[in-house]
C-alpha cells in the first residue's frame, strides 16, 4: 500500500474512533483519480462497546483502501509514456478494431446524399425480388434443431466456394444437390468421404468445378484437423483457406458468425458503386472498393449492402444494357446520363479511276482520266458512344446514300483534286441527315 493511501486509512481510523456517538450516519468523501473527490452515500460506521471500530467496519475501510490504491496505480499508468501506436489492422476492413488502423490509399470522402441513393434502392429491393432473395449463399445452408450450428457454418461457407464465377441458380442446385446425395448430408465428414469423381460430378454445372472439387476436400480437411470440426472466425483464418478469397470470407464472418467486420464485394458491389459515383474503383478491383466503401460507410451499413446492391445488379443495373429509364435513381445516377454523341465522322471512297494506256510509236504513254459517271457512293457513319467503361462499347452503323450528279461534283475543284470546303458542307448536310 502506497504512503498516501496509508495515511489516508490512518486518519480516517482515527477520526472514527474520536467520534463519541456509537452509532452515526456520516458523510465521506473518497478520494479518486487526480486527486479528486466523489461523494458517496451517507454510511453508518459502528464502533464497539469499548469505542473501537468493529470488524465489519474495519473490512470496508480496507477494501476501500485497496480501491484507492489501485486508482493511484492506474494514473500512474496512464501518465506514463503511451505506447508506441500500431499502424498495422487488427481485423482486416474492421474499424472498430483496437489500435490505430492504416488509412488506406482508396480511402475517399463520404459522396454527398448517399443515404437517400441508398434508401430509394433499398425500397425497389423491397418491392421486386430478385434471385439472391432465394437463393443467395446465406441462405443455402441447412438451419434447425437437428443441424449442428457447426455443420451449417460449413455448409455457409462451402456455398461461397461454389458461388465463384457461378449465378446463384445454378449454385442453389448444386448445393441442394450435395445435402442430398453425399452419405451423411454436406459435412466435413461428407465431403471428406465422397470420391473425387463423385464430388466433381456433382458440383458439375458450376464454374470452375474442377478446381472447385479440390478446394472443397482440401477445406474439409483443413476444418477438420485444425479447427476441430467447424470453419475459421477470422477474416485471417477463412483467406487462408483455399478457394476462399476476400469476399468469401467477409459473408462466411457475417452470415455464419454473425461477425460484421467487413463489406463483402462481389461484382455486383463493385460495378454499382462505380456508376453511382460512390468510389472511382473500377480499375482496381473488388478489394479497392471494399477499402474505398468502408473508409466513408457507416458499419451499420455493411452487412445489407451487398444484398441491396446484388438484387438491384441481377434485375435492374444489369452489366449491358443497364435499364435506366426504370432506374430509381436515374435523377442522382451520373452513369445514368453517361451516352454522349459526339460529331458525326464521315468517310468517303475515293473517286472511281479509269487507268487508259496509249502506244506512240515506241514510247507508252500512260495516262489517267477521271470517269465522269455517277456512282452510288457508300458513306460511312461512325457514332462513337462515350460513356462508363461499364457500358456497351462503340456502335458503327453504315448508312447509303446516293449523291445527285449536281452535288457530287461539287465535291471537285477544277484541278479534280476533293474540295475540302466543298467536303464540309456535304458533311453537315449529311450529319444533319442521319440526326
Amino acid at each position: 500500500m502506497s504512503t498516501r493511501a496509508s495515511s489516508r486509512l490512518r486518519d480516517a481510523r482515527v477520526k472514527a474512533e474520536s467520534d463519541p456517538t456509537p452509532s452515526l450516519s456520516s458523510t465521506t468523501n473518497t478520494p479518486t483519480v487526480s486527486g479528486r473527490r466523489s461523494t458517496r452515500t451517507p454510511r453508518t460506521i459502528v464502533k464497539n462497546e469499548d469505542g473501537s471500530l468493529d470488524e465489519t467496519t474495519l473490512a470496508r475501510l480496507k477494501l476501500e483502501a485497496d480501491e484507492y490504491r489501485q486508482a493511484l496505480a492506474a494514473e500512474k499508468n496512464n501518465n506514463a509514456t503511451p505506447a508506441r501506436k500500431r499502424s498495422v489492422k487488427e481485423e482486416p476492413g474492421s474499424s472498430s478494431s483496437p489500435g490505430v488502423v492504416k488509412k488506406s490509399k482508396y480511402a475517399t470522402k463520404e459522396p454527398v446524399g448517399w443515404e437517400t441513393t441508398l434508401d430509394r434502392i433499398r425500397e425497389f429491393r423491397m418491392q421486386n425480388p430478385a434471385p439472391v432473395d432465394t437463393m443467395g449463399c446465406e441462405r443455402l445452408a441447412e438451419v434447425g434443431d437437428h443441424i449442428p450450428p457447426e455443420v451449417s457454418r460449413f455448409q455457409t461457407l462451402m456455398s461461397l466456394v461454389l458461388s465463384s464465377q457461378t449465378k446463384d441458380t445454378v449454385t442453389s442446385v448444386a448445393v441442394r444437390r450435395l445435402q442430398k446425395e453425399l452419405k451423411g448430408g454436406l459435412t466435413i465428414q461428407g465431403v471428406l468421404d465422397v470420391p473425387n469423381e463423385e464430388l466433381n460430378s456433382i458440383i458439375g454445372a458450376v464454374g470452375f468445378h474442377n478446381k472447385k472439387t479440390i478446394y472443397m476436400k482440401q477445406v474439409a480437411e483443413i476444418c477438420k484437423n485444425q479447427y476441430g470440426g467447424d470453419i475459421p472466425d477470422t477474416a485471417e483464418g477463412l483467406i487462408a483457406l483455399p478457394g476462399v478469397g476476400p469476399k468469401m470470407a467477409y459473408l462466411t464472418l457475417q452470415c455464419a458468425w454473425n461477425k460484421n467486420l467487413g463489406i463483402g464485394v462481389d461484382t455486383h458491389v463493385h460495378r454499382i458503386a462505380n456508376r453511382l459515383g460512390w468510389i472511382k474503383t473500377e480499375k482496381d478491383g473488388p478489394e479497392a472498393t471494399r477499402e474505398a466503401l468502408q473508409s466513408w460507410l457507416p458499419k451499420a451499413h455493411w452487412r445489407e449492402i451487398n444484398y441491396v446492391l446484388v438484387g438491384f445488379g441481377q434485375v435492374l443495373c444489369l452489366p449491358r444494357g443497364p435499364l435506366c429509364g426504370d432506374c430509381p435513381v436515374q435523377d442522382r445516377c451520373p452513369s445514368a446520363t453517361g451516352v454522349k454523341r459526339r460529331k458525326v465522322k464521315i468517310e468517303i471512297k475515293d473517286e472511281v479511276l479509269d487507268e487508259q494506256e496509249t502506244v506512240s510509236g515506241d514510247v507508252a504513254i500512260h495516262s489517267i482520266h477521271k470517269t465522269e459517271e455517277n456512282v452510288d457512293e457508300k458513306v460511312k457513319v461512325k457514332t462513337e458512344v462515350e460513356e462508363s467503361p461499364f457500358f456497351a462499347s462503340e456502335t458503327t452503323q453504315v448508312v447509303k446514300t446516293e449523291l445527285e450528279d449536281e452535288s457530287n461534283a461539287q465535291l471537285f475543284n477544277e484541278d479534280g483534286e476533293i474540295s475540302k470546303s466543298n467536303l464540309m458542307e456535304e458533311s453537315a448536310d449529311i450529319e444533319d441527315l442521319v440526326q
